[in-house]
């Protein structure tokens, strides 16, 4: 039987950011292994979203998921600079349009009221603009005002997740691919961690499973304390060559304040794709990206009030991406969860890592490695196989 000193369940992008973290924090010092069901590293949530690098701004200020993807998308910037990765700085535009004045506005204005809030508390960056400016930045755009974040950029997602694998292995880290983690034993030092296809004993268990968060930390901890409501959300592609750069900047509706999403918005990518969406609906399936498609006359009724000449003969149904969120007793979305269930021998259950996880990603990484459990057992006086690593941050 293989003995590891942290097994990372799940290779998204936040299981391939710890894995280089602890490479970089321990160099050479750690046997990692990455559990994955799937094929390859990425295919699920990390991938299938719009690969924005949120500023934190939609976020409660004091939040682990403002705080995070604040610094996470600062750090993600200039990794992609650092690695080639291809990135679109586009800033944000969170705005609402002219029709919205005619109904009252009190909504949309205090939406954005908000989000300026947010954004001075979190000593975010944002300008209020005018219609003129607004048609400066956006010709093509209908919007009698709205916020500008110039720090916001669009990643490529898949291109992120593959880097930071690379990146990991360079630094040992060793990802199993096709291995579905199925019963998990918790010992008085080590974990006992069986896939469909081998069984390993690792002194540190790293749940990142994401849609499959909850069901892995049920068989570790040997109850359900947690659960994760799977949210999909769609993304249509704007087709029509003359319509496809009508659009160059992220563009948001403002959206009241009981809102679980960012809304359906405006899409840019890196190689000059635009894409609109995502919405939001509650699926029993954790694997349903294609059953019950929306049809495009939802996303154009949205959209259509900012930009009046786009029809549903000039979209495509793209693909989908399912969220892992998990609710509060409010009804609202929890903040991102990240627990030392056990800190003797350490088991970290990553919970609810929905949007911003990929700008939170980097972050999120150094945070989960420099919990108390993770330092007592691998720093410099720690009981586990690198007692005399030198820690650096």
């Amino acid at each position: 039987m293989e003995t590891y000193d942290v097994c990372i369940v799940g290779a998204g992008v936040i299981g391939c950011a710890i894995a280089r973290e602890l490479g970089h924090k321990f160099p050479r010092r750690l046997r990692v292994v990455v559990f994955e069901q799937g094929s390859r590293a990425g295919q699920e949530t990390s991938s299938r979203n719009s690969g924005v690098l949120h500023s934190g701004v939609h976020e409660y200020p004091n939040s682990l998921k403002a705080r995070l993807a604040r610094e996470g998308s600062a750090l993600a910037v200039s990794y992609a600079a650092q690695r080639g990765i291809p990135l679109l700085r586009s800033g944000m535009i969170i705005a609402f349009a002219w029709q919205d004045v005619r109904r009252g506005l009190w909504r949309e204005v205090s939406s954005l009221r908000r989000l300026w809030a947010n954004a001075w508390k979190s000593n975010i960056r944002v300008s209020f603009v005018t219609p003129n400016r607004l048609k400066a930045l956006e010709p093509n755009l209908r919007s009698c005002a709205g916020l500008i974040i110039p720090s916001v950029c669009v990643i490529d997602a898949l291109a992120f997740v593959q880097a930071l694998r690379a990146d990991a292995e360079d630094a040992g880290s060793a990802f199993v691919f096709n291995n579905r983690v199925i019963d998990i034993d918790a010992e008085s030092t080590s974990y006992l961690v069986t896939t469909d296809r081998t069984t390993i004993r690792a002194t540190c268990l790293i749940n990142a499973a994401g849609l499959y968060a909850d069901d892995i930390a049920s068989l570790a901890l040997g109850t359900t304390k947690y659960t994760i409501h799977p949210l999909r959300g769609e993304y249509y592609e704007v087709i029509s060559p003359e319509k496809r750069g009508l659009i160059g900047r992220l563009v948001y509706p403002a959206l009241p304040r009981q809102a679980t999403g960012k809304g359906i918005h405006f899409s840019p990518r890196p190689n000059g794709q635009l894409f609109l969406g995502p919405n939001e609906f509650a699926v029993l399936d954790k694997t349903d990206y294609t059953s019950r498609k929306t049809p495009p006359d939802m996303f154009i009724e949205t959209l259509q009030r900012f930009l009046p000449t786009i029809n549903e003969r000039d979209l495509r149904w793209a693909y989908s991406g399912i969220r892992p969120s998990v609710m509060t007793g409010q009804g609202r979305k929890s903040d991102f969860i990240v627990s030392a269930d056990s800190e003797d021998p350490p088991l970290i259950n990553l919970i609810g890592i929905e949007s911003p996880g990929l700008s939170a990603a980097l972050a999120l990484a150094r945070h989960v490695t420099d919990l108390p459990c993770i330092q007592r057992c691998f720093g410099p006086r720690g009981s586990g196989h690198v007692a005399d690593a030198v820690y650096h941050r």
